[in-house]
């Protein structure tokens, strides 16, 4: 009977500092009131009809799930509030034991008692820590990314220390410690994984940020453009209307003003991405590739059905994929030092961006050479290159995040007005939504 008590008063100063960990106050419901019923039946078993102690380590499995119900956070931060509740009574427990065997211990060894008033001086300091310490702060240090393995892996070890310490003099870990490090092990095994997902995390994150202030910035520049072009609009009527009064006949005025409109249509052709494409990131990316091509006299066309804000990836993640290809067909058409290519012949890249609720398309295509299926088998491979070696890694990279959403890369020849294209066309479904 005391040594159930003294467990449910252990059991009780555990659920109080783990409500502190999730920054709430220990309320006595009917979670609470289940978890003591099935404590009390555990200790029952043990006690009474010589069960084995390893059966109590189901109440760590009632406990996560009690947390799960009764606080309703992500599995990821009630298992480190569980792991630190754990923790914080084992050192505190152990810090009450050391003085209490030195006055009380070696004159009685009563151990239930002795377990009793452990426990009770425990859950009193716990009560006293927590209007000094504010458990929530400790909990979110732990679960911020970096510092959530080793904080962790830290408490791990101590845990384990503890436990090696026991079995140094009493010649036996037990059933219920071998319980607790496999539980110690599978807390450790799940914090590697979401410290390895946080890494993957900050990374696209890095990458979202790069590719945003690079081509947020040619945006602004386009809009720049549009506006200085607007100024100009009503010098361009007035050139356009007074030609009546400088030509002699009806066909050189049409022949004229067809000459000059053409030419503002050219000049004007990158503000057209302003009206075309509403999403600011992927226009600002084809703004600075249109740069790129023009200083290497490549024609660029490009056709985009993208919503302002795209459903099927991640703006950014399509960016990347665009640019690889893009880069990819301007490098095809230039030479090892960067300059075109039988500059006689011509030399274009076709970009077309589709995106659907089912689906997402991306097509890029640059004249070229006909490869056969046999070769174009090898694009992906990593250090692959007609170019020579040091080259070939975008493709490789391509593969690797277009298979990690499920999507398709067709490569083909296809003919476009009898010029050959060497055509990379992108497939991504939509994810399905559960109903």
């Amino acid at each position: 009977m005391v040594r159930n008590i003294a467990y449910m008063i252990e059991l009780f100063g555990f659920l109080y500092c783990m409500s502190k960990l999730f920054g709430k106050e220990l309320k006595i419901n009917i979670y609470v009131v289940v978890l003591s019923i099935i404590d009390m039946f555990l200790l029952t078993l043990i006690n009474n009809y010589d069960f084995p102690m390893y059966f109590l380590c189901i109440s760590y499995i009632c406990i996560l799930i009690y947390a799960l119900l009764n606080y309703k956070d992500g599995i990821k931060r009630t298992l480190i509030n569980c792991f630190l509740a754990a923790v914080i009574i084992t050192v505190i427990q152990l810090v009450v034991f050391i003085p209490l065997y030195f006055v009380y211990y070696e004159k009685y060894e009563e151990i239930y008692i002795n377990e009793l008033l452990i426990n009770i001086v425990c859950l009193m300091l716990i009560v006293l820590c927590s209007h000094l310490i504010n458990f929530k702060r400790i909990s979110d240090f732990f679960i911020k990314r970096n510092r959530l393995v080793i904080g962790i892996s830290v408490l791990i070890l101590i845990a384990i220390g503890i436990n090696f310490y026991n079995m140094k003099y009493t010649g036996d870990l037990g059933d219920i410690v071998y319980m607790q490090l496999l539980f110690f092990l599978f807390i450790f095994a799940f914090v590697i994984y979401e410290w390895q997902k946080s890494r993957t995390d900050v990374e696209k994150k890095k990458t979202q940020l790069e590719i945003n202030s690079l081509y947020y910035n040619a945006y602004d520049q386009l809009i720049m453009l549009v506006r200085e072009r607007q100024h100009d609009t009503k010098n361009h009527i007035n050139t356009i209307l007074s030609m009546i009064y400088t030509t002699e006949n009806h066909d050189e005025l049409v022949a004229k003003q067809t000459e000059y409109c053409q030419h503002i249509i050219a000049i004007n052709d990158k503000t057209k991405l302003v009206l075309s494409v509403p999403n600011p990131l992927i226009a600002g990316f084809l703004y600075s590739k249109i740069q790129d091509t023009e200083r290497m006299c490549i024609e660029f066309e490009y056709n985009v059905d993208i919503p302002k804000t795209t459903v099927v990836i991640l703006e950014y993640e399509l960016v990347e994929m665009a640019g690889i290809l893009i880069d990819n067909a301007i490098e095809a058409l230039c030479d090892d030092k960067g300059a075109i290519i039988n500059a006689e012949t011509i030399k274009k890249i076709y970009v077309s961006m589709k995106e659907s609720e089912e689906r997402l398309e991306l097509m890029v295509a640059n004249t070229s050479e006909y490869f056969d299926e046999d070769v174009t088998e090898y694009f992906f491979e990593a250090g692959y290159s007609s170019k020579g070696k040091g080259r070939g890694i975008g493709l490789h990279k391509l593969k690797r995040m277009v298979s990690e959403k499920t999507g398709n890369i067709i490569v083909s020849n296809e003919k476009y007005d009898s010029i050959n294209f060497l055509q990379f066309r992108i497939i991504i479904p939509a994810k399905k939504q559960k109903k």
